[in-house]
């Protein structure tokens, strides 16, 4: 069970740095502060093992909050959380388009 549990944090913050929000162009930098390009951002967790994929969810079982409503407060904890979708920022695209690529290319061959 620690072990799914750790699996979950490693994924959730993968999922984090996936996240690229639900269109609040509110957090954007001051316009009196440049700030400096952003880094590209590579997921910690590249699951490619289909024993952590729902293939229903296209995401990692172990961050579907579709299959496991428990995850949903973690997710919020941390911010990352789309309430018009009731999805994780990470994995809503419908708010950003650009994560059903990055997501699929997560997912394990065939699924």
């Amino acid at each position: 069970m620690t072990m799914r549990r750790n699996m979950v944090a490693v994924f959730a913050a993968a999922a984090l740095a996936l996240s690229a929000g639900c269109g609040n162009s509110e957090s954007a930098a001051p316009a009196d502060k440049p700030s400096a390009p952003a880094a590209p951002r590579t997921p910690l967790v590249q699951p490619k093992h289909a024993a952590d994929w729902c293939g229903e969810h296209g995401v990692a079982e172990s961050v579907c909050t579709r299959c496991n409503a428990d995850l949903v407060p973690e997710f919020k904890k941390k911010g990352d959380w789309c309430d018009k979708h009731a999805l994780p920022k990470s994995q809503c695209i419908t708010c950003d388009p650009s994560l059903e690529a990055k997501l699929k290319a997560l997912a394990p061959a065939g699924k």
